[in-house]
């Protein structure tokens, strides 16, 4: 039996934006990927390959999905579908870069609890400051005041991992990974280098290499910045600097707006020279006057106000956000696939899906459908939108059915699978509903 709406998979729509993202696909394969798409979107719960196959109208098979993921040939890699998913977004206006938007780059844990899965092991978890089973996910996104969608990702996998398979001259850290992301980035997309967007991530990423990387290409970044950060020249940390050189009258009262809030905090902006980082700009942010700082942001665009260093490094919680609503609404942790091939793919419909719901907003396609008016401000209510445009292909395909002569008990057995230990409480289960709707109590 079902358990969620019932999917007509075969909606033009998914499937025109699947076929640009791999072209090599056969027309069999885009209807699987096209399942598995909106399978990730319905409201189930949980995203397993077994209950987006039950929810299906036209497939019930959970063996082909698993086949499709694992061992069918999708004549193009993970890495050039994220490629193209690009590219598609640069078609059109409307879910394009520009030069006022932002390339954040994050990295987040998927928990597992499989330990036969490939690509799982021992993570530290940032959140909770322990070592934590799972799936540890490098990944880019593009953000400016209209837009998020993911671009790139790859697996970051520990040297004792790589060590055990006899592949550690694979391995690679988070921040070459991040570099490498970079540049392939800049590589495939080389009009980023005349647009100049800002990169932005935590203080992780703040590394010599990266910061190196970026100066090539004469990109400017906005990052935190730990307080252990040495002052060359001064011979204190950012932490010591704060502590001992500043006064409270530095500090200036201002109001940032967040999530529709106004909260106040205490900034103190200045240019000075950190190791391995050159001169930036810094903003030092207290809380409360008489707190100590709690935050350090830094930029080596020197020409940057105090309000925009702020405002663009708040942009990189756009990721942090889409990260907890692809977990959330769309399945990305929900994987119990166990070869790595069928991992990645997985990811890859996961942000695919994600992206596509943000084309969706973006092109009007929600809006012609509902209207202009109707709320998409968050991604949980873009697979709302979505899962009612699936209620309604389930509702005219019901119309079908009922025009080719199909009856109710035909479109009832239907849905119980032909289970015989079902077909005698049918008319039970039809004549109740009927007398309830005359009662209008349903």
């Amino acid at each position: 039996m079902v358990s969620s709406i019932p999917i007509h998979s075969k909606d033009r729509w998914i499937i025109n934006f699947i076929k640009k993202i791999n072209p090599s696909f056969t027309p069999i394969q885009l209807e699987n990927a096209s399942r598995l798409c909106q399978g990730l979107i319905t409201s189930m719960s949980h995203k397993s390959i077994s209950a987006i196959a039950s929810s299906l109208i036209d497939s019930r098979d959970q063996s082909s999905l698993n086949r499709f993921l694992n061992e069918s040939d999708w004549g193009c890699d993970v890495i050039s579908m994220d490629i193209n998913k690009i590219k598609v977004m640069q078609q059109n206006r409307q879910t394009s870069f520009t030069s006022k938007g932002n390339i954040i780059i994050d990295d987040s844990l998927l928990e597992k609890s499989g330990s036969s899965m490939e690509l799982v092991g021992k993570h530290f978890d940032h959140c909770s400051s322990t070592m934590k089973t799972g799936l540890s996910l490098v990944s880019m996104n593009y953000s400016d005041d209209k837009k998020n969608y993911n671009l790139l990702k790859d697996v970051y996998l520990r040297k004792k991992y790589l060590e055990d398979l006899g592949e550690l001259g694979e391995f690679k850290t988070k921040i070459e990974t991040a570099i490498s992301l970079i540049e392939t980035l800049i590589e495939i997309f080389p009009f980023i280098l005349t647009q100049k967007p800002k990169f932005v991530f935590d203080s992780w990423f703040l590394a010599k290499s990266v910061v190196s990387t970026l100066k090539k290409y004469d990109l400017k970044y906005v990052s935190r910045a730990k307080s252990n950060r040495i002052i060359v020249g001064l011979e204190m940390n950012l932490k010591e600097y704060a502590l001992n050189v500043l006064k409270e009258s530095d500090f200036k009262m201002v109001k940032i707006q967040s999530s529709n809030k106004t909260q106040t905090r205490f900034i103190y902006t200045t240019i000075l020279p950190l190791s391995n980082l050159g001169d930036v700009k810094i903003s030092f942010i207290k809380n409360k006057l008489k707190e100590p700082v709690k935050l350090f942001i830094v930029s080596n665009d020197l020409k940057l106000s105090e309000n925009e260093l702020i405002k663009i490094y708040k942009e990189r919680w756009c990721i942090e956000t889409d990260y907890k609503n692809n977990k959330q609404y769309l399945g990305l942790s929900d994987f119990h696939l166990r070869k790595k091939e069928g991992i990645l793919r997985y990811l890859t419909l996961c942000f695919l899906v994600s992206t596509y719901l943000e084309y969706c907003r973006l092109m009007g396609i929600f809006g012609h459908c509902f209207g202009k008016e109707i709320d998409l401000s968050s991604k949980g209510k873009e697979v709302r939108a979505y899962q009612h445009l699936l209620f309604e292909r389930f509702v005219i395909w019901l119309d079908y059915q009922f025009s080719e002569g199909k009856n109710l008990q035909d479109l009832l057995k239907f849905f119980r699978d032909d289970n015989t230990q079902y077909k005698e409480n049918i008319q039970f289960v039809q004549y109740s509903t009927h007398l309830s709707l005359e009662m209008s109590a349903v």
